[in-house]
């Protein structure tokens, strides 16, 4: 387990919950328009306020690009694996699924060993993927999940902090 002091925790308040709520819904939204969307919330924050918060988030945060499944033709499939109890095991198939067709890969612990996500045109370009992964003596075992819908309420996503 990562071992992390109070100063490394990412502070998210109102404000910073309100301005990813918006970006999410569209993240090329300028930041006059967002100043303008948080006055609705009784937020006054100028537009270079909302620029020196925006940046702020943006260098705590990854991005995720994640395309709605039902507005394209391809799938969208996570994949989770569980790994031989052997020294390295874990770490050969993070490295193999790194060299796969995945376009994220999470090493961490729990009821699996790993997890990655990637997008595939078809379903038997999944099964593919999954016979590759099966192939691998580190292997023990493998589950999928095709994604046919999503529900994004980045009110939940972060803890806000008073």
């Amino acid at each position: 387990m990562t071992n992390r002091s109070d100063d490394d925790v990412l502070e998210i308040d109102e404000i910073d919950r309100r301005i990813l709520e918006i970006l999410a819904n569209d993240p090329r939204s300028p930041y006059a328009d967002i100043s303008d969307e948080l006055a609705e919330y009784d937020i006054e924050l100028s537009s270079e306020g909302v620029r020196r918060r925006v940046t702020t988030l943006l260098e705590n945060m990854t991005s995720f690009f994640l395309p709605r499944p039902e507005r394209n033709s391809w799938e969208i499939v996570l994949i989770t694996v569980s790994t031989a109890t052997g020294p390295n095991s874990k770490r050969d198939t993070f490295e193999a699924m790194s060299e796969m067709d995945f376009w994220f890969v999470a090493e961490g612990f729990g009821t699996i060993d790993l997890y990655g996500i990637a997008t595939a045109k078809s379903n038997p370009e999944i099964n593919d993927l999954l016979v590759r992964l099966q192939a691998l003596d580190s292997v023990t075992e493998v589950e999928h999940f095709i994604e046919t819908d999503r529900a994004v309420n980045i009110r939940n996503y972060l803890p806000v902090y008073e």
